[in-house]
Order: structure tokens, then sequence, then C-alpha cells
């Protein structure tokens, strides 16, 4: 009967492995020299100085880019072994900081594959570019964070943005990817929702309410923004600013393009405010420099890590001049993983850019190769379980003494001085400080 019937034969449901042909004996390397379009094919970036964006203000992610362990002079059986996938969650509008995220991601990477770290198989990047709020619909967040899961992404980079965070923390739990956001959320920590935070908005509402009262100031005025991030960084000001004896004169709700700042701010100074805080996403920022220039005023001000928008374009750092702002970068020149870290950048895409997101996205994929490396099984659950075992890992971010560490049910990956204080005037970035409090008792004993 068997030669007279004609037979189905079952084929791959899903195509095979492919050798891109392009590892090399000593070294790892890419399938693309930079992983942004303004650097692949146009002209370059548009930042100014050494701490603003590398990027162009309208760039695109390279998709699909792969990244292969040297071989070491192995020549291997001969079947290919397929990338394991890392997702890139882009959630906002990057602008000139995405060159800064994509390309230090890349060399993270390279660098563990050329320490040993994973040369079991290629790193395949998966990007999602999927904006959601403030400015867009929440939907788009969750539905990239779902698409990446599809593409069989072990764990997802991002998303960065506090509101976004929240919103996707119960789908990456129910679907099991990890995320590895930036967000400063101190409600984003669950199974699945590791940060290597861009700040922590509880502790940065404490640390310029500090702030303030080291300046030896008494009477300040508090501006927050609309939306979650905000009402904390309000929240968590004001309980410390009542605590340290300071005053709060006004409180301005701010939508994030602020109607009538100029009239809150004048009335703030006929109030007696000596000094000003700001907390929230950072659009509303932009406004503040023309509004004190019009009332040609100039008091002492901060504002959370929304500070670091400076790097976002060359107009933000304009409309930024004279606060002070909640950093990650640590005094210049102290930390040897970041010095380290930015001349091998240079070298390897040949540009110099030495902003905090380059530090940030460098840490990020650390994070994320490592734990694949750590896990028992190149799949979501193995994966996280292995960020879990990542102990002391050093920091480019921060201080000398600024590290990484999770472990079960930690989530807050950085240790250590990760929080600085830094100056925006005169079109110089200086360092402040290290933020380091003291028992007021002290002052006294």
């Amino acid at each position: 009967m068997d030669d007279e019937m004609s037979h189905e034969y079952a084929q791959r449901m899903f195509p095979a492995p492919v050798d891109l042909g392009i590892a090399e004996e000593d070294r790892a390397v890419s399938s693309v020299r930079h992983g942004t379009r303004s650097y692949l094919e146009g002209a370059g970036g548009d930042g100014s100085s050494w701490w603003q964006g590398g990027g162009a203000v309208h760039d695109e992610a390279v998709q699909g880019i792969t990244i292969y362990p040297p071989t070491r002079g192995l020549k291997t059986q001969g079947d290919p072994f397929e990338p394991v996938k890392i997702g890139i969650l882009i959630d906002m509008d990057l602008n000139q900081l995405l060159a800064d995220w994509i390309d230090p991601t890349i060399l993270a990477i390279e660098d563990a594959m050329n320490e040993g770290i994973w040369a079991r198989s290629p790193v395949q990047l998966i990007i999602a570019d999927a904006r959601g709020l403030p400015r867009e619909n929440y939907r788009k967040v969750i539905d990239g964070y779902r698409w990446l899961v599809d593409q069989g992404c072990v764990v997802v980079l991002g998303p960065l943005i506090s509101d976004n965070s929240l919103v996707v923390q119960d789908t990456a739990n129910e679907l099991g990817v990890a995320c590895i956001g930036w967000t400063g959320a101190h409600k984003f920590a669950s199974e699945y929702c590791f940060t290597v935070a861009n700040g922590d908005i509880p502790t940065e509402g404490t640390m310029c309410a500090q702030w303030l009262k080291a300046q030896g100031l008494e009477r300040v005025g508090l501006f927050w923004e609309a939306g979650s991030s905000g009402k904390d960084y309000a929240d968590y000001f004001r309980d410390t600013a009542i605590q340290l004896g300071l005053t709060i004169t006004r409180e301005v709700k701010l939508e994030p393009n602020p109607v009538g700042l100029k009239d809150d701010l004048a009335t703030m100074r006929e109030l007696g405010t000596q000094g000003l805080y700001y907390g929230g996403y950072g659009y509303a920022t932009f406004h503040f420099a023309d509004a004190l220039k019009a009332l040609d005023w100039d008091p002492p001000r901060v504002m959370g890590t929304a500070f670091m928008f400076y790097s976002n374009s060359n107009a933000w750092a304009e409309g930024l001049e004279g606060w002070h702002g909640v950093d990650q970068l640590g005094e210049d020149g102290t930390n040897p993983n970041y010095n380290a870290m930015i001349a091998r950048f240079e070298q390897r895409f040949g540009r110099k850019t030495a902003n905090v997101v380059v530090a940030l996205a460098y840490d990020t994929a650390r994070v994320a190769i490592h734990g694949i490396a750590n896990a028992a099984i190149p799949a979501p659950r193995y994966v996280k379980e292995g960020m879990e075992k990542i102990r002391w890992m050093p920091a480019t971010n921060g201080g000398p003494g600024c590290y990484i560490q999770f472990g079960p049910w930690d989530r807050k990956g950085y240790k250590g001085d990760f929080l600085t204080i830094r100056e925006l005037r005169g079109g110089e970035l200086r360092f402040d400080g290290y933020h380091r409090p003291e028992w007021p008792s002290n002052a006294t004993s």
C-alpha cells in the first residue's frame, strides 16, 4: 500500500538558524558598526557638549543587531546556534539619546563576550519602538512588550518612564519575561520587574528638601507635575521639608505644558520664597528659563532626575540653565569603570560622548547578559533567576563606590553613590557633590 500512496512529510515550523559568517577569532563582533540610522547612514549627532546626547534629534534604531562571541580558534561541528534575544522597549522620545542607548548596549555585550562571560551563542537585539505615556496612549507600551515576548526575547531592557513602568508591570509578571527598567518609581518592583534606576523618586524628593536646607534657606516653593511620579515627588519632598523645618510658601501642580507659570513664580517671590523645587517628568521644566528671565529672578533651585533631560536635546539643556538637579554622573575622573568604558566606547564607535545615559545603558545591558550567562537555561524564568545571582557588579554610573546587586525580591540594582548633585550654568555641567546627609544631632554634639 505504501508504494501506491503519496505521503506528507513534516517540515520545520520555524526557519533554521543561520550563521552570518562574521565571527572573529580574537574578539566579539556585531552585524553593524553603529546601532542607529544617524551614524550608520547619516552625518552623526547633533549634540554640542560632552554631556549632551550623541545622536540626532530624529533617530531610529537598527532592528535585529546580532553580536557574535569570539571563536578562540575553535572550529565547530557546523550547526549554527540561534541567537539569544534581548528586547529593547523604547517608550519615550529619546531624540539625541537613542544612539547613546543602543551603542553602549552593543559595547556591553561585546565586552562580556570578550571576557568570556557568554560564549554559547550569538545575542540579538530586538527593538520595539512603542512610545506611551505621558504623550501617547498607555496601551502602546503593553503591546510593545507583548510583541517582544512573542519574538522570543528572554529579557527586556526598559521601559523608562514611571507611568509606563507601572502600566506594564502586571503584564510582565503575567507573561514572565523580566523587564529591566530605568524608572525611579518605587512601586515598580515585583517578580519580573527589575530596575537599574535612573533615579529613585522618593529618594529624590527627600534629597532635594535636604539640599535646600543645606543652602541655609527657610522658605521654599514647591512645583510638581501631574502624574504618578509628580505626586510621589511632592509627598516625599513635603514630608522631609516639614521635618527639617522648612516653610513651603506655595505649592503648584503643573501640567506638562504649564499655563501661567510666570504668574506662579511671581506670586512665590512676593511671598518671600528663597528657593524652588520641581518634581515630575521634566516636560514642564523647559518653560522655567523664559519665565524666570522675564521676572529677572535667579533663586537657588533644584529638581529630581528630570534634570538629566539636558542630554535629550540642545534646546532642553538651554531650558535648564541655572538649575541644580539629581544626576548620576560621579565626580569627574573618579569612577575607573566609567572612565575606561568611555575610552572603549570612543575606540569602538569612533565618537566621543560621555553623558549619563551612556553609562546607564551599559550597566543595564551588563545586567541582562550576566543574567543570561548565570541562567541554567536561556529561557525567561531562568534568566530572571540568573539576574538574582548578580553580586557586587562594577557600575559605570555613579561614584567609585557604586555597584549593582540583586537578590530574591531585591529588584533595585544600584547600591551606594548612584545619585549625585550637579549644576547646569553658563553652558557647563558642574559636579556639586555626593549627597550624604547627616543626622541633625551631629551639628549639636
